[in-house]
């Protein structure tokens, strides 16, 4: 009885020390060189309108770029025409060939158009 009880207790501690919910091995591991870009847009009033289909829709937009991963989009509490974009991708070069691309095809330009200034950008490194 006394090895039964042992191995009970054994067992509960095993069970108390293990993880709840996802594991690490099913946990997907973030990229090392994973580039995090952080982008602040002032948007004209008057082109506000053009300006929201396209911060709404940019995951569906950029899903079948190489190496996108995520972006959420963030509207400033106090200033309703300025929006925070943070994007995900799987390394800063992967993310500078989509720059490039939208520059050339003049999707920049059309945004440039309904800023009221430069836009700020930023890649940033997670903690």
């Amino acid at each position: 009885m006394k090895k039964t009880t042992a191995l009970a207790i054994a067992v509960l501690i095993a069970l108390a020390a293990a993880p709840c919910g996802r594991n690490e091995a099913q946990a997907a591991p973030a990229p090392t060189d994973a580039a995090h870009l952080i982008i602040v847009f002032h948007v004209s009033e008057d082109r506000l309108g053009d300006f929201l289909p396209i911060m709404t829709g940019v995951n569906e937009d950029m899903a079948g770029e190489e190496g996108f991963m995520n972006a959420v989009v963030y509207r400033d509490a106090d200033d309703p025409l300025t929006f925070t974009l943070i994007e995900q991708w799987e390394s800063r070069a992967l993310h500078e060939a989509h720059y490039e691309r939208i520059v050339e095809a003049g999707g920049w330009a059309n945004i440039l158009a309904m800023l009221t200034q430069a836009p700020v950008l930023r890649y940033n490194d997670k903690l």
